[in-house]
């Protein structure tokens, strides 16, 4: 399990007036046991005067170990629909992911 605390000692992502904006993580992997491992995140980003621009994101996902590599799915989202790319697509869009990986 991991705790995480970030402060911006500057404006954050390009708002004004955002310096001393915070964000607060928590995840946890937990074991289920037949190389099965539950992750779970939620953090909290708190843009200072702009609270539009605050949100929560969220993870929930499973990973098994496969010996040669590992297998993730993950489900993610925030409730916010204040971030878009430059092509209008919606940033804060809930989706999954489906991974396989090998570390070295």
């Amino acid at each position: 399990a991991t705790l995480k605390y970030s402060h911006s000692l500057t404006k954050l992502f390009g708002f004004a007036d955002s310096k001393n904006s915070q964000y607060l993580d928590a995840s946890i992997n937990q074991d289920l046991g037949g190389d099965f491992t539950l992750n779970l995140h939620l953090g909290r980003q708190e843009v200072k005067n702009n609270d539009a621009a605050s949100y929560t994101d969220w993870k929930v996902g499973i990973t098994k170990d496969l010996g040669i590599a590992a297998l993730s799915l993950a489900f993610f989202g925030t409730n916010t629909e204040a971030y878009y790319s430059p092509n209008g697509k919606n940033l804060g869009k809930s989706g999954a992911v489906l991974t396989l990986s090998k570390t070295f």
